[in-house]
């Protein structure tokens, strides 16, 4: 393209549907450790809850039993105390399906840190889920325009390079094995240009938004050609669903020409017409040997009814229509031309090892990432875009207000919880201050009761603990007593007798009696 004919998008507006075929994994590159999420089951089904961790902890700071365990540093029992208290209702960010039952066993288990094993329980660090690409908004999965547009780049790719072949050009392949360190690199700068003037710059694909009941999680079950080899373990995953309902997306092509589309160094334009045209040659050449070379064996059989039922919309497609495999899994055959075979190690005979012998599918029953894209009109373009965009509205609405009440409430409760607790934790301190003074006293009345005599250590325990029952048997007592320790008994009594009442005002005819006898001791 001339350097003095900037590019323009302001006429190369396309709108489309994208329609999502068979699971689709856009992964974020991260995965989901057992303790970011819960496994609950209800009615014979299973759920996975993506959890807000910390807000829980900070929500159950005061909850003793709680901190107990994380002091433990265990993370078997931490995710089992996770599985048992925490309310999903309250504190979950999102949640997804988990149709095969077995898996969500296998997650239960894992949480629980464990693994079935040849019949035993063994602590184990399996339950990572690998976690979508989501909306930082709003946390729902989307597929970013730059996917597609990689998923659009590859059929032309193998596009140009089958003509080179055709016209006794140098393919990819020959330009690597003549210069392995430029030459594809260089191949390819003659197909579109350099970097900075690359042609597919003129090719720009918004992101598309995936319905919030779009996601689920299902099993990446890898299986080889051989039945008796077994594919090597990967994750689960959260996936796009197919059948999740309407994306809608656009596509610009450069109108600087005229025409939107793409211009290749050679002056070769590409309009969507032909972009079309290729893409769809490109996939559904590998949809069919894919179902031929895999889907036709009998280990297979699990994944043939999804095959074909797919099969009858991917073979019949009209020129609106663009058929794409997008995300992983896709398989090698989907990202590479055909004129270049992927390098493998070499085997024990010191030949390369096959390629593309193997496939990972969801749950065991359908190949991943297949979807169309069918090109619309403006019109329908925008009235499916606000039916979409004000279901999500209503769906991140109605999440955020169920949350925010769910919230008020769990932090009420643990409120409510820490009160009792601090309630609690305060009459166990004063309980154990009073038994510590009382200790004290004890004590210090011991210690000085050891020095006295048997009737001073009775007027002096009277003195420090009043005592009715005890009064009465040291004035009966005292008459025998000598004078000196009689004066000490009646100012015992007198003292004792006031902090019990019984010294002053209206008393029985005999306590007066007693009492006028110790005053006059007393004298």
């Amino acid at each position: 393209m001339p350097a003095n004919q900037p590019r323009r998008w302001d006429k190369g507006f396309i709108p489309f549907r994208l329609e999502v075929l068979t699971p689709v994994f856009i992964g974020c590159g991260e995965a989901l450790s057992p303790l970011e999420y819960v496994i609950r089951k209800e009615s014979g089904k299973a759920r996975l809850y993506r959890i807000d961790l910390q807000s829980w902890l900070m929500d159950h700071a005061a909850d003793q039993s709680v901190q107990n365990v994380i002091a433990t540093g265990d993370i078997s029992r931490i995710r089992r105390m996770l599985d048992e208290k925490l309310d999903e209702k309250v504190y979950a960010v999102s949640s997804s399906p988990i149709e095969d039952m077995t898996l969500a066993d296998e997650l239960l288990r894992a949480f629980a840190g464990q693994q079935d094993r040849r019949g035993g329980f063994q602590k184990d660090k399996t339950g990572d889920v690998d976690a979508a690409l989501r909306n930082p908004v709003d946390g729902g999965l989307y597929i970013p325009g730059s996917s597609l547009k990689g998923a659009m780049s590859t059929p032309l790719i193998d596009w140009l390079d089958g003509l080179a072949k055709k016209m006794g050009r140098p393919t990819l392949k020959d330009a690597n094995r003549n210069d392995p360190r430029r030459g594809m690199n260089d191949r390819l700068k003659e197909m579109f240009g350099s970097i900075s003037d690359h042609a597919m710059q003129a090719l720009k694909i918004s992101d598309i938004a995936a319905p919030f009941t779009s996601c689920a999680v299902v099993r990446a079950r890898e299986m080889s050609r051989k039945p008796e080899k077994k594919g090597t373990p990967k994750n689960p995953c959260e996936v796009i669903m197919p059948e999740c309902g309407d994306m809608w997306g656009r596509l610009m092509l450069d109108c600087s020409s005229g025409t939107p589309c793409i211009t290749l160094p050679s002056g070769t334009k590409l309009a969507l017409p032909d972009i079309i045209r290729h893409c769809n040659t490109f996939y559904q050449k590998r949809f069919m040997n894919e179902a031929k070379g895999f889907y036709l064996l009998p280990h297979f059989k699990a994944a043939f009814p999804c095959i074909k039922h797919i099969g009858e919309r991917v073979l019949k497609l009209d020129g609106n229509t663009m058929l794409l495999r997008v995300g992983h899994y896709s398989h090698v055959e989907c990202m590479t031309v055909e004129n270049n075979q992927p390098q493998t190690r070499k085997g024990k005979n010191g030949t390369p090892m096959p390629s593309g012998t193997t496939r990972t599918l969801a749950d065991g029953k359908a190949p991943f990432g297949w979807m169309l894209l069918h090109f619309c009109s403006q019109e329908e373009y925008e009235k499916g875009l606000a039916e979409a965009e004000t279901q999500r509205l209503a769906a991140v609405k109605a999440q955020t207000a169920q949350l925010l009440t769910m919230r008020r409430e769990a932090q009420a409760k643990a409120e409510q919880a820490a009160t009792l607790a601090r309630q609690q934790e305060e009459r166990r301190l004063a309980a154990e201050q009073k038994a510590a003074e009382e200790k004290q006293k004890q004590e210090e009345l011991a210690r000085r009761m050891a020095g006295l005599s048997p009737e001073e250590a009775r007027l002096f325990k009277l003195t420090a603990e009043p005592s009715e029952a005890l009064s009465m048997e040291i004035f009966n007592e005292m008459k025998g007593w000598s004078p000196e320790l009689q004066h000490k008994a009646a100012e015992a009594l007198r003292d004792c007798w006031t902090a019990l009442g019984k010294w002053n005002g209206k008393q029985s005819k005999k306590q007066e009696a007693k009492v006028k006898e110790v005053k006059a001791l007393l004298e």
